[in-house]
């Protein structure tokens, strides 16, 4: 092997060593979001289940807590809320993420589920007239 040979490897070595010191790096990143920040809100790896009474009551829940519960029955009756958003896009027809007007919703179910997820739970009233319903656990 002549010194042009043992240069070229050494290099080779050398430049083999920084790939794998910033592939080390970029999995040790330390501005991984937390999730954490802001209003809160509900993470795409919270699994919803249909309760038992979620098709006797979701009349209470406004459209799009109502497609949500379609979107999860559709998925068995439990899904998590990134499978829930990505539903969304696909679905066609009566389930469309949109209006009533075919006008299509500008929020994900994620965005509208902060502000519905604590009455879908059961944690506090739709309303005066209709009460705790529990749609989803």
């Amino acid at each position: 092997m002549n010194n042009q040979q043992k240069n070229d490897a050494v290099e080779m070595a050398q430049a083999k060593t920084n790939i794998a010191d910033r592939k080390a790096d970029i999995k040790a990143n330390p501005f991984t979001p937390t999730g954490k920040g802001g209003k809160g809100g509900v993470p795409l790896t919270m699994t919803l289940s249909l309760t038992a009474n979620a098709l006797s009551d979701f009349v209470v829940a406004p459209r799009q807590v109502q497609l949500v519960l379609g979107y999860i029955h559709s998925l068995g009756g439990t899904a998590t809320v990134q499978q829930i958003n990505e539903v969304s896009v696909k679905a066609t027809g009566d389930m469309t993420w949109c209006r009533p007007n075919g006008d299509l919703y500008e929020q994900t179910p994620q965005k509208i589920m902060l502000t519905y997820i604590t009455k879908m739970k059961g944690g506090t009233e739709w309303n005066k007239s209709n009460g705790i319903k529990a749609l989803v656990s």
